[in-house]
């Protein structure tokens, strides 16, 4: 995944909910704007306070090369 795809799909206004397929076969939901950032090599992701109060301040990290492809969601209705 290069930079220019990535940062576009991340940083769309209106911003529309995406999925990261992983090359580990892994996914990464980013259902709403403001938890993931896009770095120069890597997109940061927060970790979802809903599925562990104590998870405040913790983030993933993972680099472009990792990013097989991005998948846009359904808007939440």
């Amino acid at each position: 995944m290069n930079p220019t795809e990535a940062s576009a799909e991340i940083e769309k206004i209106p911003f529309v909910p995406i999925r990261l397929h992983l090359v580990s076969g892994k996914t990464m939901d980013i259902p709403h704007a403001g938890i993931a950032w896009m770095m120069r090599t890597a997109v940061m992701v927060l970790q979802e306070i809903e599925r562990d109060p104590n998870n405040r301040g913790r983030y993933d990290v993972v680099a472009l090369r990792n990013i097989e492809r991005i998948e846009q969601l359904a808007l939440a209705e």
